[in-house]
This record gives structure tokens, C-alpha cells and sequence, in this order.
């Protein structure tokens, strides 16, 4: 490698608007690069920075090439403001965590370009303007996890593990249904077979694929979501009418790069459950899944929740990603956690003042 190559020239971009142009050129450098995942793709960080993203500010480095000016590496990283304990302060954050609770993040750095690693980091740091650091959903052994836990040391900064349970698939789905547990496997034919021969109408699964469906489906299986949740006494992230909007724009994004798998169980002409995934490389990511209650004593959760993996193996993907997560219905299905991690460390008075306020607070509500 020549010296050249090891100075990369690097940018960083602080208006959403220009992540567009990069399209191709990022989704080729995410396929020459380490680790990468899902929710690092063009497509969802494009579709998060038109909704839920829009009121953040980012901080997106960009590192190429000196001689010839090939993409070697990107942060994905955004500026939010936020009050803890009565003090204002700014946050640096992965693009896509919080709200939209994206998983398996890092930087995006092309393969045997480590020292792009450093330099995009320092670029981001030399514009700070934050007073805390918070980077939810790493990636195990992430970049970032090494860059900053070596640096900092024990001086303030520690990690926490985020469970995500996966799941490896077999080569066939008569192989995975002979590995699962009895109950289980009892349930997914009684019920289908009493929803099939109990329901007023033809009972259909199908993948969506028009890009006009993946839009309106993505819209309703968000609201039933959300629906479901209510009725379990709590509300979840789709209450916010942007996360909505995400997943309305993400279907469409990923459809059109190839990566959406978005699964139907229909009575007739109405969706009663349905589960949205994504593909990227060997594995299919489970991002939301919805029902509706009128139905719910048929099971057509489970129902879709299969029908998603089995699809998954059907097109050879080795890996199904339950995501962020150790709900236990997801150990049923075979999954195992394996654990992102998250690094906060506060940067100036301001920001170890919160952290004391904070700190205090949880002291005496352990009294």
C-alpha cells in the first residue's frame, strides 16, 4: 500500500441531502467492507434521514482515496439535542439508533484500509460540538468499540451489551422444523390448518413486490404494531407518526435495491398479519412484525414469523437476525443471543454535570 493510500482525503458532510449521490458508490463500499450490516446500507440510512433523522444534524464522514478518489470508508454519525436533569446538552449517535433502533452499527470501512478507522473518527472530532458521546447497537467487535474503548481506557467510558438473538438456518426447512420443539412445531400445523379451514375467505400468503403494496403494506403493519402493543398496555416506537413514515420508506428503498421481504397472510382481500425483513449478504433481519386481534386466537403471528424463515432459507441465506432484543418467544424459534454493545462517555463540565445529576437521582430512588 502506498503512502498515498494510507492518507486518505476526508470530508464530512453536514447536510442530509447529500447522502443521495452516494448511493452506488456506498453500497459498493459496503460490500468490500468488514462486518457490515443491514441497517448500514444506503437504503435504510437514506430512508431514516428523510424522516426520522431530519431534525438531527449530520456528521457523516467520507474517506477516499488521495490517488483516484475510490470510497474507503464512511461515519454514519449524527448530532442530536437532548436534556438530562434540567442541563442542555448535545449528543453525538450512530445515524438510524434511538427512535428506529437500528442494529449491528459501526463505521464502514473498506477491507485492509484499518487505518481509515482513525482518520475518519479524527475528522468527526475536530468539528465537535457535543457534549456526550452514545453509540447505541455496535456491532460486536466493532471499530469503533476498539478505537474508543483502547483510547479512552477506564477514563469515563464503558460498554453494555445489547442483546440480539439469531438464528443459524439449515439447508431446508423440513431440517429446521424436525430442530424445533414440540410445542411449537404442534402449533404451526394445528392452528394453520384450523385458520385454513375456519376462515370466511381464501387464506393466502405471499411476498409483496409492487412498489405501490410494499408502501401501503409497510403503512399498515406499522399501525397494527403499534396496535398490538397498546393493547398489552404499552406503546411502542410506531406511535411517533415519523417511525411510520420510516417504515413507509424503507420498504420502498429496500424493494427497489432487492433487499425487502416483506410477508402477507391475507383472508380474502385484508391482511391479517404480516412481518417486514431485510436481506443483507448471508442474513435476513426480522425488523417488525403485526396482527390483527380478531384473528390473534389463529396464531397468524407464529404463522408469518415462519413463513419469513422458511422464505429465508428457501433463498439460501444462512443467518436469521431477530434483532435488538431477548424476548423469549425468540429463543423458541432457535435463536441465540449474541450481544452488540453501547459506549457513552461524557465530553466537558456540562455533560459530567448531567451525568452527577443523573447519577444522584438513581441513588436516592434506590433508597
Amino acid at each position: 500500500m502506498t503512502a498515498l493510500d494510507r492518507s486518505p482525503a476526508v470530508t464530512v458532510l453536514e447536510r442530509w441531502e447529500d447522502l443521495e449521490s452516494l448511493g452506488p458508490e456506498w453500497d459498493e463500499l459496503l460490500r468490500d467492507a468488514d462486518g457490515a450490516g443491514i441497517f448500514l446500507t444506503h437504503a435504510w440510512v437514506a430512508a431514516w434521514a428523510a424522516t426520522v433523522g431530519a431534525e438531527t444534524r449530520p456528521m457523516v464522514a467520507v474517506a477516499r482515496e488521495a490517488a483516484g478518489g475510490r470510497l474507503v470508508g464512511i461515519a454514519p454519525l449524527m448530532v442530536t439535542r437532548g436534556r438530562r436533569g434540567g442541563v442542555a446538552y448535545d449528543t453525538l449517535r450512530m445515524a438510524g439508533s434511538g427512535l428506529a433502533a437500528a442494529d449491528h452499527l459501526d463505521l464502514i470501512v473498506r477491507h485492509g484500509h484499518p487505518h481509515v478507522v482513525a482518520e475518519l473518527w479524527r475528522a468527526v472530532s475536530q468539528r465537535r460540538t457535543w457534549e456526550v458521546v452514545d453509540l447505541q447497537g455496535l456491532r460486536p467487535a466493532s471499530h469503533l468499540s476498539r478505537l474508543l474503548l483502547r483510547r479512552r481506557g477506564d477514563r469515563a467510558a464503558f460498554a453494555s451489551p445489547m442483546p440480539c438473538p439469531v438464528l443459524d438456518l439449515p439447508d431446508t426447512w423440513e431440517e429446521y422444523v424436525a430442530g424445533l420443539g414440540r410445542n411449537l412445531r404442534t402449533n404451526l400445523g394445528r392452528y394453520g390448518r384450523k385458520l385454513d379451514r375456519e376462515a370466511p375467505a381464501p387464506v393466502v400468503e405471499r411476498l409483496v413486490t409492487d412498489p405501490a403494496e410494499a408502501a401501503d403494506t409497510a403503512v399498515e403493519l406499522a399501525l397494527l404494531n403499534e396496535r398490538n402493543r397498546r393493547e398489552r398496555g404499552s406503546s411502542g416506537s410506531f406511535a411517533d407518526p415519523r417511525m411510520v413514515d420510516l417504515h413507509r420508506e424503507a420498504a420502498v428503498r429496500m424493494l427497489e435495491a432487492g433487499r425487502l421481504r416483506l410477508h402477507r397472510l391475507d383472508v380474502g382481500d385484508r391482511m391479517i398479519a404480516g412481518i417486514s425483513c431485510f436481506r443483507h449478504d448471508d442474513t435476513v433481519s426480522f425488523y417488525v412484525t403485526g396482527f390483527t386481534p380478531d384473528y390473534g386466537r389463529y396464531g397468524p403471528g407464529r404463522r408469518v414469523i415462519a413463513a419469513a424463515i422458511r422464505g429465508a432459507i428457501e433463498e439460501g441465506a444462512g443467518r436469521f437476525d431477530f434483532l435488538r432484543g431477548a424476548e423469549e418467544y425468540k429463543s423458541t424459534w432457535g435463536a441465540v443471543p449474541i450481544d452488540d454493545d453501547r459506549i457513552r462517555f461524557p465530553i466537558g463540565a456540562r455533560a459530567r454535570l448531567a451525568a452527577q445529576v443523573i447519577g444522584a437521582a438513581r441513588r436516592l430512588l434506590r433508597r
